[in-house]
């Protein structure tokens, strides 16, 4: 019953990563552009453009307004932020150029030549454009914006932080600089102080969705240590009890290793509830991100029988992920100590649905006992998580076909889960399970939480 933790936005490649630089500095510029009411004043159509980051139509219009006027800076300013935006970064740069040759010493054309310089990753120039600006002005919040955005997009996480804090300091209403310095937080694993930033900004703007997203990404980074613990009741012949407790540790944000004991087939098989006797079964394992695309997974465990019998449990999975979802794919061989071999394969794929929706669908197939019972068994999942909370129903049927007439004959299970976060670090579980099959049904409840050590 142990959760993956799915790590929600991993590092990216290069290219991914100046994709969303240009982003997040398309908000900034907008910013920059939209309270600027000289740049756009004259010229409304192109003002309307920018404001709605329409950038093929920011262009055309501000082409117009040089077509009339070559030397108008408010329109080679706007048309090479358009171009920026676009990533055409020698026009772009044409533009600046010229709007500063006209005006070297304008704060709106040093700070769009600051961003141009920062996007398109040329850190150093555009630091420099920035400082220029304090020298003319030395209290100029956007220049010192410029300078917190340039470093964090350099990937000076911690000097970038520290100058977003600086900022909200000196205009303590904005929630902006406080955003700014979650998000370095995070990028340098700082889960705990990103979230104490992300408060703060939240604090000042209760319904800034950044805000509120920034702080469940914080809340939901992978964590120094995670202690899971499960308990509940079985019906149907089962029993009640301790059915898990796993102590887990993200040693790095892309691998987690865990130890896990599980008491489950011992509450869950009606014979070995009755008689009191334990099949508990000890884990270790391992998952780790390989790149943007691939997670993969091994565990190895020992299953503790009556009787002096034991079985050893190996199992691999990979996960593969793209734009239409997450592809899984897993396999488990458990030799038993009385000569034959358990085995399971299966494969799954998780379609996202919307924003908070999602629906996957996995198939099984078994090979279990002395006896070689196969089963076949399909299963769709359906989910609904808002990062604070989640809610999802499980529904699968199959078919056993074995020697043994008693074990010969239809699977069905239904499911439910639901968790959700406490004390924002930390959650807690519940999951009802009905299970019919030839040689019993049960119905099975659990509750759980899991608590969660985060990085400072």
């Amino acid at each position: 019953m142990a959760a993956t933790i799915e790590i929600k936005r991993p590092p990216k490649s290069e290219a991914r990563r100046t994709s969303i630089r240009l982003g997040l500095m398309s908000a900034v510029a907008l910013v920059v552009f939209t309270s600027s009411a000289i740049a756009f004043a004259q010229e409304p159509e192109a003002e309307q453009a920018m404001a709605a980051g329409r950038a093929e139509q920011a262009i055309a219009a501000w082409s117009n307004v040089l077509a009339r006027d070559p030397d108008n800076v408010n329109a080679l300013v706007g048309r090479a932020t358009a171009y920026g935006w676009q990533k055409d970064w020698a026009l772009a740069e044409a533009d600046i150029n010229r709007a500063l040759g006209r005006a070297p010493d304008d704060l709106a054309v040093l700070n769009a030549a600051g961003y141009i310089a920062a996007w398109s990753g040329k850190h150093g120039l555009a630091e420099r454009y920035f400082e220029r600006m304090l020298a003319i002005a030395p209290d100029n919040e956007g220049a010192k914006k410029g300078i917190a955005y340039n470093a964090y997009w350099a990937g000076e996480n911690e000097r970038a932080a520290n100058a977003f804090q600086q900022i909200a300091y000196e205009f303590p209403d904005r929630a902006e600089p406080w955003i700014g310095a979650g998000n370095a937080r995070i990028a340098a694993s700082q889960a705990r102080r990103s979230a104490a930033a992300f408060r703060e900004a939240k604090a000042i703007d209760p319904s800034n969705a950044e805000a509120r997203s920034g702080l469940r990404r914080a809340y939901d980074y992978p964590a120094v240590a995670e202690l899971s613990v499960w308990a509940g009741d079985t019906s149907g012949g089962g029993d009640a009890g301790l059915r898990l407790v796993e102590l887990a540790s993200w040693i790095t944000p892309r691998t987690r290793v865990h130890a896990r004991y599980d008491d489950g087939l011992s509450l869950d098989n009606p014979v070995l509830a009755r008689a009191g006797q334990n099949a508990t079964t000890y884990f270790v394992g391992g998952q780790h991100q390989f790149s943007d695309s691939f997670i993969g997974s091994v565990e190895f465990g020992y299953r503790d029988l009556p009787l002096g019998e034991d079985q050893q449990v190996y199992k691999v999975e990979g996960v593969y992920l793209s734009g239409l979802g997450a592809t899984k794919l897993g396999g488990q061989i458990s030799p038993h100590s009385e000569g034959f071999t358990d085995r399971l394969v299966y494969a799954g794929h998780n379609f996202r649905l919307g924003q908070h929706l999602s629906f996957e669908p996995s198939v099984y197939l078994a090979r279990s006992g002395a006896s070689r019972d196969d089963e076949w068994r399909a299963v769709g999942y359906g989910e609904y998580n808002s990062g604070d909370f989640a809610i999802g129903v499980g529904v699968g049927g199959g078919n056993v076909s074995s020697v043994n007439p008693a074990a010969d004959g239809g699977v069905f299970t239904i499911f439910g889960n639901a968790s959700a976060r406490i004390g924002g670090w930390h959650r807690v579980h519940l999951n009802v399970a009905r299970e019919e099959t030839p040689l019993v049904d049960f119905t099975r409840i659990l509750v759980g939480v899991t608590l969660r050590l985060p990085r400072n």
